[in-house]
């Protein structure tokens, strides 16, 4: 199978365009807001709360965002979610040109963001699995991971482009433009995205389906732990203006260069991927990608040198790339259609939660510890937890998805 098969499939050719578009904005306003929020406060603790806004919303909202996926049209889902970046993006643009912005009115805008993409994102993923046949999940998945990846580089390039070559507040309407192609191509999808299979009710206890099934697959449901947790407490992104600045002593366009190579390290993960193909023993990959990603982490935060962090958090993408791309495939392959809303509604509660919950905590010790710090710290706890769970746990190296029926 090529590695660009499943593009081959119209319905996902434009369901991956507009991923790529709308990723891609995230990552820029995101970029963004962390980078106007550190100029405007010069505070750790201020960008900590950012991911404080990002989860209230995520935790909030999360478990309703799964469940619209899966009683509602799922493409009219993804338009009102575009519909409502779009919107975000331009207030706060226009906020910053009349000079009004304000720390609080960037958390607010994180949060209401964080709001709309969680119900995006179940929305989006949930799709995939009936665009493909079940024979291209694998490669449909991994290159979904690649507009992440991609989206990872281009969104903070850009971002970091933006702030050095024009005002705060074009730099935003700009981002609102990036929604723009992604809208058009939603709309020109055929297919509603309606969920398949058993129907129930929107009730609460429906709503609480995604949780029921991850608790009924344990090994999936301890790597969705690990990764909360590792990934969580070893955030760096947050403090990335941080070295940028004041260790590194680079300005914008070097802060948007070293916010884009962890998505160089990604896309090279998912190439790699892309041509292997299938993988078998899937537990094990995942937990060599969490000891090399707790390993470059504690590097990272010792180093001083702006090439060396540059490869280094190009390693700590491609680590985080690999161990993601498995657990998405595992979910496509174990989860009914019915279901799959909620079930990713859940998977994405963990893994944005991960960054919302460890931008806050690391903005926190970083105010304590230091930047270095702090990530030193995510380090040891990555690499107990890791090196635990290879030992006590036999069956999560064993774990072979690609067994699923």
């Amino acid at each position: 199978m090529p590695p660009w098969a499943s593009l081959r499939y119209r319905e996902f050719g434009l369901l991956f365009i507009a991923s790529l578009f709308v990723t891609t904005a995230q990552h820029m306003r995101l970029t963004q807001n962390l980078y106007q929020v550190y100029e405007l406060s010069g505070s750790a603790f201020q960008l900590g709360l950012t991911g404080l806004a990002q989860g209230i919303s995520i935790f909030a909202v999360g478990l309703f965002g799964g469940a619209l996926a899966d009683f509602m049209d799922r493409r009219k889902l993804l338009l009102l979610a575009i519909g409502g970046n779009f919107l975000v993006a331009v207030t706060l643009g226009i906020l910053t040109i009349t000079g009004s912005i304000q720390v609080w009115h960037i958390l607010v805008g994180t949060a209401l963001t964080s709001a709309v993409n969680i119900i995006l994102s179940p929305a989006r993923s949930a799709m995939i699995s009936g665009v493909v046949p079940r024979s291209h999940i694998i490669n449909a998945v991994s290159l979904n991971a690649s507009v992440s990846q991609g989206a990872h580089f281009i969104g903070p390039m850009l971002a970091g482009l933006s702030l050095a070559w024009m005002a705060a507040g074009n730099a935003y309407l700009l981002n609102a433009l990036s929604y723009v192609p992604a809208a058009a191509s939603v709309y020109l999808m055929r297919r509603s995205g309606a969920s398949e299979g058993a129907k129930e009710s929107l009730s609460i206890g429906s709503i609480w389906g995604g949780v029921r099934f991850l608790w009924r697959q344990p090994v999936i449901f301890v790597l969705v732990l690990l990764d909360f947790t590792i990934i969580g407490v070893g955030f760096y992104r947050p403090l990335l203006p941080i070295f940028a600045k004041d260790i590194f002593h680079v300005g914008p366009a070097g802060f948007g260069l070293l916010a884009s190579a962890p998505a160089v390290g990604g896309m090279i993960a998912v190439l790699i991927l892309l041509l292997v193909g299938e993988v078998r023993r899937k537990g094990l990959l995942v937990l060599w990608a969490f000891l090399l990603f707790s390993l470059c982490l504690g590097f990272f935060a010792l180093s001083d040198n702006f090439l060396v962090g540059l490869l280094l958090v190009g390693a700590l993408g491609l680590a985080n790339s690999l161990q993601a791309v498995m657990r998405q495939t595992a979910f496509h392959l174990l989860t009914p259609d019915h279901l799959r809303g909620r079930a990713f509604a859940v998977f994405n509660m963990f893994s944005q939660g991960a960054n919302s919950v460890g931008a806050m905590e690391v903005g926190f010790a970083a105010a304590l510890l230091g930047a270095p710090g702090a990530l030193l710290l995510g380090s040891a706890i990555g690499l107990i937890l890791t090196l635990t769970f290879w030992v006590a746990w036999p069956g999560l190296r064993q774990f072979r998805s690609d067994r699923a029926t």
